[in-house]
């Protein structure tokens, strides 16, 4: 990579002198930028640009470190042969109009390709915007937007939101180190940048706008083996898609490919941007910021009403609180500022504060054992000068131990003291609460980074011999939805538990087992074309007769007929009822990804609730457990109102083997057991219902 970003030698193929063309754009900015490296502008046309003269062939250069293609999309090929010829490794492909422009783009994409692996040449693109290297005055985009140079790594998909970005950058004086646009991702994508920017000492930040990870296992591993962690902040586009819609499973249902997105950034403790305006303030405050070591917050301001705004998005805050002050620092405030309003956090300086109260006030509570980080708030009042205080606070910057966000609250006045921050180093935020979340998602990033990681055991754990016998029937039968009884097969196989049950053909059949069972029984309608069966009436619970029997048998069945007209009816299963809380428990198969459990309410809260977590096979301890804690469901079992607490370690249990399932099994799809049903503490849980695909 270093010869995409420190590169001795550019060649541009496709230069020219007209700059309203894309490749007169590109090689005045490499020009101007103030590049020190050998630079060959080809044209065919000859001719010389600002003084450097142009070859009419890619032959002529001497050795090329880095090419960059822009010409028209059929001669991209030819150029790719010359340089492949002539050795060279790094290419750029700036032109458009390959896959993204449908089959014959394809082909020529693949034919591109192809000659980049046999020549075993790196390719950024193709239809890309370009790179940028501050630190060697390079900028070989077809923007003139050249950024301050600073410690932020970007990479975008886009070339437009990266365009952006460098603007927003100029404009708020966040330094950029590098930026690539990686476009169709031919072949370099967001885990070559990750790999590189890893272990690039001009980084200290890493950006990512990305519309989808193109190598899940690639991107996952680049990101865990990074030696020095790096904060990566990454804005994913594209929350609505519905990544699972071939899926038939409640979960597979509810987790679209976004949910699934999320659970993979947090195991891999990667802070998502919920927009482009998070996405910029989480730049600054990374970019310019200490650690955060505790959680603790001190707000200084001298307004009252901002205060009390900065208290209340802490209160809603999950990583940070309200700094507890100790006497002696508000002891030490009272005695420096006597006029303060108030010296218990938040700390209310009045409208009338001076530069230096201010000051002092930042100087003692940093000070303090209790705080991690200070949030500073003025409103542009008459008698306070905000340039003034801005450039105070630069100048002290390098003695605070803590990390510090500002809110300047306003507009023009506001602004034009905000900017005297950046260019000192301190990040900005135009209201308290983004102040207040900024220095949330950087004490996350510092909790995260430091939690324990205890890898999963799965000793004495595994039934694959049984559950292949399952699936190889399947697969003879050509089917790929596992019918209930053949799903529980697969748990049983592993050791889950499952409730006593019997199929029958026949209501004598179904009540002969009911008899042997023992009443209450659950009855269920089988059928492998109902996949859900209490949306069609295939459920009757609580059974405690054979009277009561015969009706549901008889209702069921004339119910199933006709929601699902033409569906395969096998008969109905008996099965023990067992009692407790019930909850969801599924893994399905992502493309990128791999194996995702998910857990919930279960029954029919899951479509009602709407509410699962996820994390991503493989998980340690700790994943595991919060994945159950962070939902409401755990504050079920927890024994919430009064309640006795459920049987958590048992339902560990049967996730654990759920994992070992999927890790097991590669030809499943996906496996839903919803519900499960956990008693109450020391009594266990069931596997209560199975639904399962293959691929």
């Amino acid at each position: 990579m270093n010869g995409f970003f420190s590169p001795r030698s550019v060649a541009l193929i496709g230069a020219s002198s007209d700059k309203t063309k894309v490749g007169g754009m590109i090689i005045q900015n490499i020009i101007s930028s103030g590049y020190k490296g050998k630079i060959y502008p080809v044209n065919l046309k000859g001719g010389s640009i600002d003084g450097v003269e142009i070859i009419t062939s890619v032959e002529q250069a001497d050795e090329i470190d880095l090419a960059i293609i822009a010409v028209p999309v059929k001669v991209v090929v030819p150029e790719m042969e010359k340089l492949a010829k002539m050795g060279v490794k790094n290419v750029i492909i700036i032109t458009a109009g390959f896959r993204e422009e449908g089959t014959e783009g394809r082909k020529l994409e693949d034919e591109v390709r192809n000659i980049a692996e046999r020549n075993k040449m790196n390719v950024i693109g193709p239809n890309c915007f370009g790179l940028i290297n501050t630190h060697a005055r390079l900028n070989a985009t077809f923007s003139a937007l050249m950024p301050p140079v600073g410690n932020v790594s970007l990479c975008s998909q886009s070339g437009a939101v990266g365009a952006t970005m460098l603007d927003w950058a100029r404009s708020f004086d966040v330094g950029i180190s590098k930026f690539a646009s990686l476009g169709n991702k031919m072949d370099i994508t967001e885990a070559d940048m990750i790999d590189y920017f890893g272990k690039d000492d001009e980084t200290k930040v890493i950006g990512i706008y990305s519309e989808g990870i193109s190598n899940g296992d690639d991107f996952v591993n680049s990101v865990s083996n990074m030696k020095t962690k790096k904060p990566i902040v990454i804005l994913k586009s594209g929350r609505t898609s519905a990544g699972s819609k071939a899926a038939s499973s409640h979960t597979g249902a509810l987790a679209g490919a976004d949910s699934v997105y999320n659970a993979v950034f947090r195991k891999l403790n990667l802070i998502r941007a919920g927009d482009t305006d998070e996405m910029f303030d989480l730049f600054s405050v990374f970019s310019f910021s200490k650690v955060m070591k505790n959680d603790g917050i001190a707000i200084i301001t001298n307004a009252g009403g901002l205060g009390v705004m900065a208290a209340d998005a802490c209160a809603d805050d999950k990583y940070v609180t309200m700094a507890e002050l100790s006497q002696d620092t508000r002891e030490s405030l009272i005695s420096d500022i006597p006029s303060a309003a108030s010296v218990i956090n938040p700390i209310d300086l009045r409208g009338d504060a001076r530069n230096d109260q201010i000051a002092d006030a930042i100087k003692i509570v940093s000070k303090d054992e209790s705080v991690g980080g200070i949030v500073l708030l003025a409103s542009p009042l008459d008698m306070i000068d905000l340039d003034s205080i801005a450039e105070s606070i630069c100048s002290m910057k390098n003695g605070l131990s803590v990390p510090m966000a500002v809110c300047f609250a306003g507009g023009d006045v506001a602004e034009r003291a905000s900017a005297i921050l950046r260019k000192g180093g301190i990040p900005t935020f135009p209201t308290p609460e983004r102040a207040i979340r900024a220095l949330s998602m950087l004490r996350r990033y510092e909790v995260r980074s430091k939690s324990s990681k205890t890898k999963l055991t799965f000793k004495g754990i595994s039934g694959r011999k049984d559950s292949l016998k399952v699936i190889s029937q399947l697969r003879k039968e050509n089917r790929i939805s596992l019918s209930e009884e053949e799903g529980k097969r697969i748990l049983s196989a592993y050791g889950i538990p499952v409730p006593g049950e019997a199929t029958a053909r026949t209501f004598k059949e179904a009540a002969e087992a009911a008899e042997r069972m023992g009443y209450p029984v659950v009855i269920k309608i089988l059928s492998p074309d109902i996949h859900h069966k209490t949306d069609v009436g295939g459920v009757v619970v609580g059974i405690k007769d054979q009277k009561s029997l015969k009706e549901a048998y008889e209702l069921m069945i004339t119910r199933c007929k006709t929601a699902v007209p033409g569906a395969k009816i096998e008969g109905v299963s008996i099965q023990q009822m067992v009692s407790g809380q019930e909850v969801i428990l599924s893994m399905i198969r992502d493309e990128q990804f791999g194996p995702v459990i998910s857990f919930g309410l279960g029954g029919i809260y899951v479509e009602v609730m709407g509410e699962i977590s996820q994390a991503v096979v493989p998980m340690t301890v700790e994943e595991m457990d919060e994945m159950i804690t962070s939902t409401k469901a755990f504050r079920i079992l927890s024994g919430a109102r009064g309640k006795p607490s459920a049987d958590i370690d048992s339902l560990k249990e049967i996730i654990l083997k759920l994992i070992r399932i999927a890790e097991e099994n590669p030809e499943l799809y996906e496996l839903e057991i919803n519900p499960v049903m956990v008693g109450k503490k020391d009594k266990g849980s069931w596997a209560v219902d199975a639904l399962a695909t293959l691929r």
